[in-house]
């Protein structure tokens, strides 16, 4: 985790935002305003429309600063925004400040869509309900008088907004069918499993890798980085696993519960504590990551937040999780290496080593109609000196799971920030579709966390906080009304 640095999509801009245009001759003529945002408007600026700011408009008396007055609609997701007196946006989803609407509707549209690259913020923002291109011709009008022409950039924003939208419609036509696909594969009721032949991935052993190096002759071709390894055991070299490990119950109910949310894959940290004396590490609670995989902006901002949750709790970065969501809990070679590095990353050296741990949740078996998620530790061998291009060796762990005296107030939080997150996005499960049989995902849901109850909860009343968080999210009614 690391300290966050100036994001690239603060700086990011549709054209028309964040440009303060002088005209090629320099003349400039007088803003109606004349607040501290901007004394003088080019002449460029009003025969073009370039170069209008939120600050422009807020000066001018165009917009008002608020709360809550700004908000982006973009594939099912609603984001909303506080303007602020300068100009800014604030948006409500974290105390992040963006300088433009470009920047901040570029942000929250890869969160959603992670291969989005541009928008223009004037077609994608509104204000109090209209898109903020409405205000901009009327600050236009204001300037030249009521009878002017639309600025140029308006009607390419116009453009620009057609184009969105109809972008928008295919993104959303093929995120629906790749998710619904992805959620039939993971119902085992027969009137998916007739339509699709689904298969658990084959699993190689790790002595078929062979070496990384083309050159070596133990090479044996390219190997897919999503290749599934099976896992080794201590016993079966003749081996000792180096620590020991146990991890809370409220732990693993927090990692079940978020990987069981969404039919693609999700990641999280694991805080704790390593005991050098006895060689012992105990997690004692799950970080899961509200961002998307490959969201590389949103991540820095996620992992300094979680990195600020564990000094605040006296606890240390020990470990990861991530979900296997249509695949059975043995690590891809990507996996591996990774797992790799963050053990190399954080070992440290002599009376500083601390051990880094990795969990892999499986919440669905594909083939079978077993309830409980499968969640495997592993730590990776690294390859002999004499043979640095050889494949780590991924290495079954053993754990103890300690079960609770009480659920936590950060557990509740956790679970409900995380579902808010997914709630709404195309790849949220539909709890209330079947599952198998008579039974439905949000059963199967309940049936998994169940084992991993505190004692204060083995009554039921926390699967009925679960049942209400899944089944009466905003996005949970949007799908089943579909």
């Amino acid at each position: 985790m690391a300290s966050e640095p100036s994001s690239p999509a603060d700086n990011d801009s549709c054209e028309g935002d964040d440009l303060e245009d002088v005209d090629s001759a320099g003349e400039e003529i007088e803003s109606v305003g004349s607040g501290s945002a901007r004394k003088r408007v080019s002449a460029r600026t009003v025969l073009t429309g370039r170069g209008v700011t939120m600050a422009m408009l807020l000066s001018d008396g165009i917009l008002e600063p608020g709360d809550a007055c700004l908000s982006i609609d973009y594939l099912g997701q609603k984001f909303v925004g506080d303007l602020l007196p300068n100009g800014k946006i604030k948006w409500q989803g974290s105390n992040r400040v963006f300088n433009s609407p470009s920047a901040w509707a570029i942000h929250c549209k890869k969160m959603v869509n992670p291969s989005k690259k541009s928008g223009c913020g004037w077609a994608s923002v509104k204000y109090k309900g209209k898109k903020l291109d409405i205000y901009k011709t009327i600050w236009f009008r204001k300037q030249r008088g009521a009878n002017a022409p639309s600025p140029a950039n308006t009607d390419e924003s116009m453009e620009d907004e057609e184009e969105e939208e109809e972008e928008e419609e295919r993104e959303g036509k093929k995120e629906e069918d790749r998710h619904a696909k992805a959620r039939q594969a993971l119902s085992l009721s027969g009137s998916f499993r007739v339509k699709q032949d689904v298969k658990e991935r084959p699993s190689v052993k790790h002595t078929s890798l062979g070496s990384r190096d083309p050159d070596h002759p133990q090479y044996t071709g390219y190997k897919d980085p999503n290749t599934l390894v099976e896992y080794s055991h201590f016993s079966a070299l003749g081996k000792m696993q180096p620590f020991t490990m146990s991890i809370t119950t409220n732990c693993l109910l927090l990692m079940d519960f978020h990987c069981h949310l969404t039919t693609s894959e999700v990641v999280g940290y694991l805080g704790g504590k390593w005991d050098p004396a006895s060689q012992h590490l105990s997690i004692l609670q799950a970080f899961p990551c509200r961002c998307r995989l490959g969201d590389k902006e949103n991540a820095i901002v996620v992992e300094e937040e979680i990195r600020q949750g564990m000094m605040l709790r006296g606890l240390s970065l020990v470990g990861w999780y991530h979900s296997h969501p249509h695949c059975q809990a043995d690590p891809s070679l990507r996996d591996v290496d990774c797992q790799m590095e963050y053990q190399v990353a954080m070992k440290g050296l002599g009376a500083t080593y601390q051990p880094c741990v990795g969990f892999i949740v499986a919440p669905f078996h594909l083939t079978e109609p077993i309830v409980e998620s499968t969640i495997q530790a592993f730590w990776v061998m690294p390859p002999p000196e004499h043979k640095p291009h050889e494949y780590g060796m991924p290495m079954s762990m053993n754990f103890t799971a300690i079960q609770d005296s009480y659920l936590t107030q950060d557990v509740v939080n956790e679970m409900k920030w995380v579902s808010d997150y997914y709630s709404g996005a195309p790849d949220f499960l539909f709890f209330k579709e079947p599952w198998h049989q008579d039974k439905t995902f949000l059963e199967k849901v309940k049936g998994s966390l169940a084992k991993k109850l505190p004692k204060d909860q083995v009554s039921g009343q926390l699967l009925d906080f679960v049942q209400s968080l899944l089944t009466t999210q905003q996005g949970q009614e949007k799908h089943t009304s579909r």
